[in-house]
């Protein structure tokens, strides 16, 4: 049995590192740089609408909604907890703890949000942080990465196409509404993903620490 959790890449801090440092560069050059926020895609993405979008991109709005984010780490919890047993709390913490780290890098990089005057189509949305990265985002790819890290392996490539497909939507619905630039949902992939690697790497360390001290600490992977 694999004592592991997390199916994680050789090399995870490294990874983690290089995407957190490349989420950085990307937040810091699109102040300056235009061209990396491509202004006007989310005026071409808010003129195809119609109301079942907009209630789609409306619903979504309170993916990252503290309450809305428990509530899904807890389901997250209680469908790997059929096959990890109490292992699973480390499926809904380390999304979690990846998801927070989008607080630092948006106090960091400072970025403000797009003009919403110019949107042909307005909805009323009331956004209440800095713009870049976009935290919705950063919280959808956190989940979709540790799933595809814990999923059993003959789902794995079903799980990572759904999931990819769920991010984005959410990346969509988030310049549908005209909250964000390309460049803020691009930056949200990559911490998602660096904040989950992070995390599920130091949770892995905890575990071999914790097997090294006793064996009988063990967890066979699906």
């Amino acid at each position: 049995m694999n004592p592991r959790l997390f199916r994680l890449p050789q090399r995870w801090m490294s990874w983690a590192v290089a995407l957190i440092a490349l989420t950085l560069a990307l937040g810091f050059s699109s102040k300056s740089v235009a061209f990396l926020r491509a202004e006007e895609l989310d005026g071409v993405v808010n003129r195809m609408h119609s109301p079942l979008l907009d209630e789609v991109a409306l619903v979504l709005d309170y993916l990252d909604r503290p309450i809305v984010v428990v509530c899904i780490l807890l389901v997250l919890f209680a469908i790997s907890f059929y096959w990890l047993r109490w292992n699973a709390i480390g499926v809904a913490v380390v999304p979690g703890l990846g998801w927070l780290t989008a607080v630092i890098i948006k106090s960091t990089v400072g970025e403000t949000r797009p003009m919403m005057t110019h949107l042909e189509h307005q909805l009323p949305v009331a956004p209440m942080t800095s713009g870049f990265p976009s935290g919705h985002v950063v919280f959808a790819a956190a989940v979709v990465t540790v799933l595809v890290m814990v999923t059993p392996r003959r789902i794995v490539a079903a799980t990572l196409l759904i999931g990819v497909a769920i991010v984005f939507v959410v990346a969509w619905s988030r310049m549908y509404l005209g909250l964000h630039f390309v460049s803020d949902v691009i930056g949200g992939i990559l911490n998602g993903v660096a904040g989950a690697l992070l995390f599920a790497g130091i949770w892995d360390w905890r575990i071999m620490r914790k097997v090294a001290a006793n064996p009988r600490h063990q967890i066979e992977q699906p």
